[in-house]
């Protein structure tokens, strides 16, 4: 008899851990790996799993074959290779012929371009219709997209049709389309399944119809990617045995109860009690953004709905003198910082490769021409040992940042250690936490316009959520802005 679980996994309370335990039971009755799948939304989500599956239960990256992306099946079990799927240049090719600019690249999670190009824009309306299976003109009349009529749309779709068959080549949406096997599993684990589309439920289903056991797991609480054309409706309607994870390991008691107040404005949702950690935690609200104290040690995590508003924090950072990473970025991993890094060591007697000694000429007060050689030391660039710190010798080096790094370096920051602060939206954060949360209340027009709905709720639920043990709520500047 087939069974299916839905398993409600709130922030914190160890899904992915309960998820492998499934996956543990499972070999223990004798089930191989390879009769296992783990399928997630994102790569970040499916390489957690298989990676803490190997280290777990001691088997290697081949006897985990379905433990993977659904994207990354489908590829898989289209038996397609690399050059046959469209990447960013087809794309850039395609929007030159046609006279519209790709400004972004293509996310592979998302299966869309997230960029504000026309090019991208066009690209994101036939995305998402076919994912969330509307019409062409439905979907852009729901994108809003004022500088962008359904004629451009309806070129750019027909375009790339075109240019598909004429080059031999799939997007990442052909794939799902395209599915049709079932897995020759016994367990099917889906996990993050609130940010499906309904063309992943359809791929999903096909996939699992075959496994005698088949886990679904998610938090409709946290499904914020509906612009992305997730289904939480999808989820909110599957059949199955619920089972619900009480306990939270990550968030304390007082951020609990004010996520709990976010919670009562969502009306659409599974019913699913929860309990805090035993830590009282604590929720401050501040005037701004400059209170923030880096110093007191912890990682942080610096959150605002919108990508325009991070200067703030990255202001507060610089100002304080700390590293922070920033759209993936490490603010110490620079070329500034990797010249710093070769002088002190050419300093010290030590000899440089090419790569190394041509970035650190560029900052040098004076012109250096390199000799072809295996290496380089102090004296190819007519300095000395004696020549003084990099303070004196990199004086090409722009003075803001100059007084950025030696900020930070007082605060002995070093350049290559992970930075304890994290900077990005409240979508780059999911699945994230940090012991120090702050959160910038202001929103946009759109995000204002729609404060209403369970969407918007959902999104600062999840931003809150990250917290382990402070969350600072920083006052908003304008009338706009969510109330927490």
């Amino acid at each position: 008899m087939r069974h299916v679980q839905i398993i409600l996994g709130p922030p914190g309370t160890g899904k992915t851990t309960s998820l492998l335990r499934i996956v543990e039971g499972a070999l223990s009755r004798g089930v191989p790996p390879e009769r296992i799948a783990y399928l997630a939304f994102t790569r970040k989500a499916a390489n957690e799993a298989q990676e803490r599956a190997m280290a777990q239960f001691g088997f290697d990256e081949q006897r985990f074959p379905y433990f993977r992306t659904l994207h990354s099946l489908a590829f898989k079990e289209l038996g397609l290779s690399r050059n046959e799927v469209m990447g960013n240049p087809d794309y850039r090719k395609l929007g030159k012929a046609l006279g519209v600019e790709f400004k972004g690249i293509y996310d592979e999670n998302l299966g869309m371009h997230t960029g504000p190009g026309l090019g991208d824009k066009c690209s994101r309306i036939e995305s998402l219709a076919r994912v969330t299976l509307r019409g062409l003109e439905e979907q852009h009349n729901l994108s809003h997209t004022n500088d962008l009529t359904f004629h451009a749309v309806k070129q750019y779709d027909t375009s790339l049709r075109k240019y598909k068959h004429e080059n031999g080549l799939l997007d990442f949406t052909d794939m799902l389309e395209r599915y049709d096997s079932a897995l020759p599993v016994d367990v099917c684990i889906f996990d993050e399944a609130q940010d499906l589309s309904s063309l992943q439920y359809r791929m999903a289903i096909r996939a699992a119809s075959e496994a005698s056991e088949v886990y679904i797991a998610g938090d409709d609480d946290q499904a914020i990617f509906g612009w992305a054309g997730a289904d939480v409706n999808k989820f909110l309607s599957l059949k199955g045995d619920v089972v619900v994870l009480p306990q939270s390991y990550r968030v304390p008691r007082a951020v609990h109860k004010l996520a709990l107040g976010i919670l009562d404005r969502i009306k659409h949702r599974y019913t699913k009690p929860w309990s805090p950690k035993i830590e009282l935690g604590s929720v401050e609200h501040i005037a701004d953004e400059g209170q923030i104290n880096f110093q007191s040690g912890g990682t942080w995590m610096c959150l605002a709905r919108s990508k325009y508003m991070l200067n703030r924090f990255r202001k507060v950072a610089r100002q304080q003198g700390f590293g922070y990473s920033y759209n993936g970025e490490h603010s110490l991993e620079t070329q500034e910082t990797r010249a710093i890094m070769t002088w002190e060591r050419v300093r010290s007697g030590k000899r440089v490769s090419l790569y190394e000694a041509k970035n650190m000429k560029q900052f040098l007060p004076f012109t250096v021409t390199l000799k072809k050689q295996e290496d380089y030391g102090v004296e190819d660039f007519s300095l000395s040992t004696e020549s003084g710190d990099w303070m004196k010798v990199l004086r090409g080096i722009a003075p803001e940042e100059r007084e950025y790094l030696r900020s930070c370096l007082r605060n002995d920051q070093k350049f290559n250690d992970k930075p304890r602060i994290s900077i990005s939206t409240i979508h780059q954060s999911k699945g994230g936490e940090a012991d120090n949360v702050v959160l910038l209340t202001d929103v946009g027009k759109l995000s204002y316009e729609n404060s209403h709905t369970d969407e918007e709720s959902r999104v600062w639920y999840v931003a809150a959520t990250r917290a382990r043990e402070n969350l600072f709520v920083v006052q908003p500047r304008s009338l706009r802005h969510y109330s927490l």
